[in-house]
């Protein structure tokens, strides 16, 4: 992956991590943002966005939820922004956006913000003591920072199985 997909990747995760409750893990090809969901349950959690990256021009995919109105003038504004692929999420309002540049990346930034306010977390950490907290975010770092090598490296995740 070109530079710049990887300078993408690090800006979203540190972005996304700074949200509270926010956690990852990786997974389809990329990396999943969650919130806990259920009585603050990490086992049952509610998906924030999963981002990953293109294959073509430097650039990475972020999938998220908005309010379905919000989600298409999203898209009438946003050229970059389209609905989800998968035709069952995009009348519910998930889009996916597909961000090369520092303006992009400024509006995505607070679009992800939008949709991590739609879903309320209790004021109770959910994460436990911040001790562990700050081990989690250094941990998805190393992790985003190493897939970032590989991929300039060559690596790339697999092609999706037809189906």
């Amino acid at each position: 992956m070109p530079r710049r997909g990887a300078g993408i990747l690090d800006e979203l995760s540190s972005s996304l991590n700074a949200l509270s409750g926010v956690f990852s893990t990786p997974q389809w090809g990329g990396r999943a943002y969650k919130l806990p969901g259920p009585g603050g349950s990490r086992n049952s959690p509610k998906l924030l966005a999963v981002v990953s990256p293109c294959k073509t021009a430097g650039a990475v995919e972020v999938s998220f939820k908005l309010e379905p109105q919000r989600a298409k003038a999203i898209i009438r504004q946003y050229d970059w922004v389209v609905p989800h692929s998968f035709r069952t999420l995009a009348p519910s309002g998930w889009v996916t956006a597909r961000v090369n540049t520092k303006r992009q990346m400024t509006a995505l930034t607070r679009l992800l913000e939008e949709s991590h306010a739609l879903h309320p977390t209790t004021a109770k950490s959910t994460d436990g003591p911040a001790c562990r907290r700050t081990s989690s975010t250094v941990a998805a770092r190393r992790i985003d920072r190493v897939m970032s090598e590989l991929q300039a490296r060559g690596w790339s995740p697999p092609e999706d199985a037809p189906g």
